[in-house]
């Protein structure tokens, strides 16, 4: 088990040994006051730190602590060594090394917008900045990449490859032409702080136009703080979706990938794949055109205190792949067309901690295949069906939640598991079309929740057989636990199942 797991296990131990008060009911005007408040100007979701705060201030209404503010992170060092080489070489090269680790799939958009074109610029054996880049191809007769006022022109593919490095300074400004079919691929190392990074395609233009995509492939490695990417890649297109990180296979990278403090605005998604001890952090994720950052098959990692704001498809936020022993805490996502946050495949240990998952057209927090999910101290509100939605899920614990006013049900569970457990305490169900809903349930246990402000329609399907025995038991005992079992409970919890390697 992983030392962040393990912490993490400890919180989860320590929070079911003592009693947990519901939070506070707020005036459902100052919910809608306060969600109205943070869409008056997009343009200062890209400041830092405001996620997290923006997530504090909904959590205040209820009474709620936020989540804690992420630890600085170490400064990574630029790459150093020796120039690297330019050279002109033939596309069709690179992308038989991205089958290798990616597949076939989705390839051919790629190659019809190379126009039968094999030509493309390749790094190799050593370091590079992209205006020296630029120069050193000028000089040596390689075509497809100019530097004019400042801006540097890509108007054919760009390959990394291992055991070269690419250097993206502060203020520069890297173009992708999508006439050309354009798009920058790493094998190596790609290292981007406090630049701009584009496609020249419109935010109108159709989804089954080309867009230039920054990929991430086998052994690369990305470091990428303070950045501004607009109009990348094509949705639900896999790899080249937009901004791809996916180190998975046989010589995946063992170096972390970082994404701190950028911003992503009209992108097809934002995807990490197979990396271990990812750091996503306080990056700000607009008017994505699918899902817009997922999270597939990563170990370890952290999403925290981003800003993910009107995704046009897709969930705001995915977990996805069989993921394994992930903080997601401290984000806003809010105003999306699809589920706010969405977790999936066979994930395990995950754990959601004070994020604020506000006006979403579809449900605020769907999780199905998920095993020991945990969802503390957040507020999930205001959201276009289900607040929470569990389907075929194992060991869930739901703490400290405040889940108001969804047009569905607070939390809505269906066909859980043979051995699954769904440990229900200290929430406030309030203001929701429907407190719990459920079908084929296994076990459920209740204890300490407030739903005094979701009368008459506090329980509704298999739940609803339950409400009276619900109703009188806590008039007698306030702090007695209300179990509802389709068998005979067995001694296994959350604690002791979630805790093991």
């Amino acid at each position: 088990m992983s030392r962040a797991f393990a912490y993490l296990a400890s919180v989860v131990l320590f929070s079911a040994s003592v009693a947990q008060a519901a939070p506070k009911l707020a005036d459902s005007a100052a919910l809608h006051a306060g969600i109205a408040g943070l869409q008056q100007d997009p343009s200062t979701m890209s400041a830092q730190g405001f996620a997290y705060d923006a997530a504090a201030q909904i959590a205040g209404l209820y009474g709620l602590k936020p989540a804690p503010s992420p630890q600085p992170l170490l400064e990574a060092r630029l790459p150093s060594g020796d120039a690297a080489k330019v050279a002109a070489g033939d596309t069709q090269i690179a992308l038989t090394q991205l089958s290798i680790s990616e597949g076939t799939n989705n390839q051919l958009r790629v190659q019809q917008a190379q126009h039968n074109s094999k030509a493309a610029i390749f790094i190799s054996g050593g370091v590079i900045s992209l205006q020296d880049l630029a120069t050193a191809a000028q000089t040596q007769g390689v075509d497809g990449i100019a530097l004019a006022d400042g801006v540097v022109t890509l108007s054919r593919p760009l390959v990394i490859w291992q055991g070269a490095a690419l250097v993206i300074h502060p203020g520069d400004v890297l173009r992708m032409q999508a006439a050309d079919g354009a798009f920058l691929l790493n094998f190596g190392r790609l290292d981007l702080r406090g630049a701009t990074l584009r496609s020249d395609v419109a935010a109108q233009a159709p989804e089954s136009q080309y867009r230039p995509f920054v990929l991430t492939s086998g052994a690369g490695e990305v470091y990428a703080e303070a950045n501004h990417f607009q109009a990348l890649g094509m949705a639900e297109l896999g790899p080249f979706a937009g901004f791809v990180i996916s180190t998975q296979g046989l010589f995946a990278s063992t170096t972390a990938a970082v994404l701190r403090n950028n911003h992503f605005e009209d992108m097809g998604g934002v995807a990490l794949i197979g990396t271990k001890g990812a750091q996503v952090t306080q990056n700000a994720f607009l008017a994505s055109r699918s899902t817009a950052l997922t999270l597939t098959q990563i170990s370890d990692g952290a999403a925290l205190g981003n800003t993910i704001y009107r995704s046009k498809g897709g969930a705001g936020l995915r977990v996805a792949g069989r993921s394994k022993d992930l903080l997601v805490a401290g984000n806003l996502v809010m105003g999306g067309l699809g589920n706010g946050v969405q977790v999936d495949g066979g994930s395990f240990g995950v754990t959601m901690r004070g994020n604020a998952v506000l006006d979403n057209a579809q449900t605020g927090l769907t999780a199905k295949t998920a095993d020991c999910l945990s969802v503390q101290d957040n507020v999930i509100a205001a959201n276009g069906a289900s607040g929470l939605r569990l389907t075929k899920t194992g060991f869930v614990q739901i703490t400290g939640n405040a889940v108001v006013d969804n047009a569905g049900s607070a939390i809505a569970v269906g066909a859980q598991l043979i051995k699954a457990r769904l440990d229900l305490r200290g929430n406030l169900m309030a203001q929701n079309q429907i407190g719990l809903s459920g079908a084929a349930l296994h076990l459920v246990t209740l204890r300490d929740n407030d739903l005094t402000a979701q009368l008459p329609r506090m329980f509704d399907g298999e739940f609803a057989q339950h409400q009276a025995a619900y109703l009188i038991s806590g008039r007698q005992d306030r702090t007695a636990i209300f179990q509802i079992s389709s068998a005979a409970a067995d001694d296994a919890d959350f604690a002791s199942v979630c805790s093991q390697e």
